[in-house]
């Protein structure tokens, strides 16, 4: 699919939007350390603002040709949005091992039907990628990750 736009205005409007939807739900954040990411998403919001401008100052159009299946695209897009949904209730670990299984198994079947066989074969793989991923936000930025039901 091709499509045709002015690719500053969209930027702009979509770091406006990421902006907002991290801005306003702050929630128990301690006031220190919400001090670096509202440092940042005002970063974000002026790159985004200057983005506008530019696209209605001086637009320029642009081709973009987004390759493979739109729908798989979409539906890999509302499988993020699920797994956000989700995280609080069953916890980081276990819905971000649920999620790339589904992920992998998703994709790969594009190529090929995928055995349990298959998916066997992948299991170390995914269980280091989510490991390095907890232990990485746990261990090296000291992030609290949802505990959920379960972890």
């Amino acid at each position: 699919m091709i499509l045709r736009l002015n690719t500053d205005i969209a930027s702009g409007a979509l770091g406006l939007v990421f902006g907002a939807v991290l801005w306003f739900p702050r929630g128990d954040i301690g006031r220190l350390s919400i001090i670096f990411p509202r440092a940042i998403l005002l970063v974000l919001a002026l790159i985004s603002i200057a983005l506008l401008v530019k696209g209605f100052i001086k637009p320029s159009g642009r081709q973009i040709e987004i390759t493979g299946n739109p729908w798989r695209l979409a539906t890999v897009m509302i499988g993020f949005f699920v797994w956000w949904a989700v995280v609080e209730i069953l916890g980081f670990l276990l819905t971000t091992l649920i999620a790339f299984f589904a992920l992998t198994w998703y994709l790969a079947r594009v190529e090929t039907a995928v055995t349990w066989q298959r998916m066997l074969k992948w299991t170390p793989v995914i269980l280091v990628l989510v490991g390095v991923f907890y232990l990485t936000f746990t261990e090296v930025l000291n992030v609290r990750l949802p505990a959920g039901l379960f972890f």
